[in-house]
């Protein structure tokens, strides 16, 4: 499975980045030293090592354990189910994400190198040159300490995963929505724990602590809104964070984009499995990481039509088309296309931006 992913997102999309020059690595002296720093335990992937952590549940071989009460070890979602309901991690229940080990590196593979990308410090093979470890063009594994585009993505995921929380509230599905409310945190927040120091966002985890503490206590949206905003206001201000002319960029554009789309692809694999869907919560995951992604492009349609109008134009298209897999906060009855074809149309549009990348 690992190998079939990287070969649709690499093999097939990939070729036209490799040729890309890369950008200019955010970090600065301080931060690039501490790029190597240990991440918490989350669902998030993280460019460039192998053996990621597992999530939930006996078997993963020197992975750390997440889970805590119910399920026998795994992260319970939406409060139902026991042992036998849907969860994630757990005995022989299915890891968060889908994102371990050497596949991880996919979702952040075509961002530039965290060590000046190709042919950087040290020259073509060097520190920073090309077939290096991490990011496109090697260097240093790309974090959220050493990458902005990692840093941004993650936000994102953050925020997908409050835009289906409200999704589900206000479709009166407060019980499936409550699990959403509380992944900020718990999954995502410690990949930026130290880059939102070193940018000096320091209101971002008062907030998402907020408002997991306060998912769960009501089925009334108008109850939980006032904690969802100030959260989504902490996230947008975090990413604001990052220099106007690197978040402007269309490249920065594309990359973030394409990383949501990989993950939300990531998502989806571990929704289905025979043609049925298996998994709810990652299902739901997935279209929160899309509404993301197309928001994204569309917020940013004059800048990417002013570099290349046709690309921004193609690159909808395949937005749209990708929409269409997640109908609805609840799966469809059978799923829209099978995940092999949902991994070629996320390389599709990643060659169809591949004219930002130059």
């Amino acid at each position: 499975m690992t190998e079939q992913r990287l070969k649709l997102w690499v093999g097939i999309g990939m070729t036209s980045f490799l040729t890309a020059t890369g950008q200019a690595t955010w970090a600065d002296e301080t931060a690039a030293g501490s790029a190597a720093s240990e991440q918490h335990g989350t669902h998030q992937p993280q460019a460039g090592g192998e053996g990621g952590e597992h999530h939930g549940g006996e078997g993963g071989e020197g992975g750390e354990h997440h889970g805590g009460e119910g399920g026998e070890g795994g992260e319970h979602h939406g409060g139902e189910g026991g042992e036998g309901g849907e969860h994630h991690g757990g005995e022989g229940g299915e890891h968060h994400g889908g994102e371990e080990g050497e596949s991880s590196s996919a979702i952040f593979s075509h961002f530039p190198s965290a060590g000046g990308g190709e042919g950087g410090e040290g020259g073509e093979g060097g520190e920073g040159g090309e077939g290096g470890e991490g990011g496109e063009g090697g260097g240093p594994a790309l974090t959220a300490m050493t990458s902005p585009g990692v840093y941004y993505t993650t936000l994102g995921f953050m925020e997908g995963h409050l835009r289906i929380a409200q999704d589900l509230y206000e479709s009166g599905n407060a019980l499936q929505g409550t699990p959403h409310l509380s992944h900020p945190l718990a999954e995502h927040y410690p990949a930026v724990d130290e880059a939102l120091e070193a940018r000096n966002q320091s209101g971002l985890e008062d907030a998402l602590r907020a408002l997991s503490d306060k998912a769960g206590q009501s089925d009334d949206w108008a109850q939980i809104e006032p904690a969802f905003q100030r959260a989504r206001e902490a996230i947008d201000a975090a990413q604001a964070s990052v220099e106007p002319a690197k978040r402007n960029d269309p490249r920065f554009i594309s990359d973030v984009t394409l990383a949501l789309l990989k993950q939300a692809s990531a998502e989806y694999e571990e929704a289905v499995e025979e043609g049925q869907f298996v998994n709810r919560t990652e299902y739901q995951d997935g279209r929160g990481f899309v509404l993301v992604a197309k928001d994204l492009w569309q917020e940013n349609a004059e800048t990417l039509k002013n570099a290349d109008a046709d690309a921004y134009q193609k690159a909808l298209d395949e937005l749209d088309a990708l929409a269409k897999v997640w109908p609805s906060p609840q799966p469809p009855q059978a799923p829209v296309m099978s995940s092999t074809d949902l991994h070629g149309e996320v390389s599709r549009f990643e060659l169809a931006t591949s004219a930002f990348r130059y």
